[in-house]
């Protein structure tokens, strides 16, 4: 939230509640040498997917960990009729969000 200058905060009982049902939300998850770098939850309906939050380890930016979670949930759920990727916080995150047509 820091890197994006976000004024919110999202709990953790809220996180927990909706990955327990795999029906509604899936958390992705990228690795580098072992370690998780990068993080998305999206949000799920019958026909449509949220990309509803994201974070990465600042130090393995150079690697676009973020780039290799989003490209894997399109590619995954290319079959459904629309993909949210929802509001950005900064230019860096619209840059982001654009190269992938939003």
């Amino acid at each position: 939230m820091k890197k994006v200058n976000a004024n919110y905060c999202i709990s953790l009982p809220l996180i927990e509640d909706l990955l327990n049902d795999e029906r509604n939300a899936e958390l992705y998850l990228a690795y580098y040498n072992g370690k998780i770098v990068s993080g998305s939850i999206i949000l799920k309906s019958k026909n449509n997917i949220f990309y509803w939050i994201n974070t990465s380890d600042s130090v393995s930016l150079k690697f676009r960990p973020n780039h290799k979670v989003l490209s894997h949930i399109i590619t995954k759920y290319s079959d459904i009729d629309y993909i949210n990727l929802g509001f950005s916080h900064s230019d860096t995150l619209r840059q982001l969000k654009k190269t992938w047509g939003s």
